[in-house]
């Protein structure tokens, strides 16, 4: 990620479709130390810092709907990138040097800072499937960095530059797979003798008792309403039949752990998430 991150940096500066024009220069990533040299007109962007952002931390999970079961994955984590951009110019006198490396500084800053986010079409490999745009912040301060603490850990003498900062979206990519959704069965019950009276529908339904790790729980007592009760068999299925339609508690108790869960029979198709009754985590 963190090297898509860096193309999409470069297609930034070097993209002759925004101004200003940087001209022939090379874009490098390497470390600014004693013992790089660059040759000709240089921009330099050293990520020195990865830091998750806790404002934009997401605590809910996502749930998904795949090949028939319920998947629950964490969010992508927010990631702050921090760069330090400076500029090199070889081949010249000292005050020519200094002068094109400024103005080759001032041009890369001038041309960043034309983007609160990164336009879709300039993002690199897996940076075009970001689930969020993604900021850049130029030339703003860190309170918290010494820029002369930083110079002297590269061994090299302090020279001009700005901070750079882009927060991208990183995906764990671990899922725990919940189970499979509620089956439901409708039957209705209706008086032959009398086709004037309305029919009553009687809903058969259940789901499926895991814990954190995924695994189903046996023999755990479900209780509907506060009445009615089963067992989960092996599978750490049950079923209850014959429910009429309304909202209903469900109590799952299992040793000294337990929880409650409000249902709704029939389960609404188009709710976010899906109605599942197989979410229920016990940490045995």
């Amino acid at each position: 990620m963190f090297q898509d991150l860096d193309t999409t940096l470069e297609n930034l500066l070097s993209g002759a479709a925004f101004p200003p024009a940087l001209g022939p220069v090379e874009i490098s990533f390497k470390k600014p130390d004693k013992t790089v040299s660059f040759n000709g007109a240089t921009i330099s962007l050293f990520l020195y810092s990865a830091k998750e952002n806790r404002q934009l931390r997401d605590p809910m999970p996502i749930v998904e709907f795949i090949g028939g079961t319920f998947r629950r994955r964490r969010p992508p984590m927010r990631v702050d990138c921090d760069y330090i951009v400076t500029a090199w110019h070889t081949g010249l006198s000292l005050d020519a040097r200094v002068a094109a490396e400024h103005q080759l500084l001032a041009t890369a800053l001038t041309r960043l800072s034309g983007f609160p986010t990164v336009p879709a079409p300039m993002l690199a490999g897996a940076m075009a499937g970001q689930p969020f745009p993604v900021p850049l912040w130029v030339a703003q301060e860190e309170e918290s960095k010494s820029l002369g603490e930083f110079w002297s850990s590269l061994g090299i003498s302090p020279c001009a530059s700005f901070h750079l900062m882009a927060t991208i979206a990183l995906d764990p990519g671990v899922a725990t797979v919940e189970g499979p959704p509620v089956t439901t069965l409708n039957r209705s019950l209706d008086d032959d003798l009398d086709r004037s009276t309305a029919g009553e529908s009687m809903f058969t339904f259940g789901g499926h008792v895991r814990n954190a790790a995924g695994d189903a729980i046996p023999n755990a007592l479900v209780t509907l309403d506060g009445g009615i009760q089963t067992h989960t068999d092996a599978d750490g299925a049950f079923v209850f039949p014959r429910v009429a339609a309304g909202t209903h508690t469900l109590v799952i108790t299992s040793g000294a752990l337990s929880a409650n869960r409000s249902i709704a029979i029939p389960p609404d198709p188009t709710a976010l998430p899906p109605p599942t009754l197989t979410d229920f985590d016990f940490v045995l």
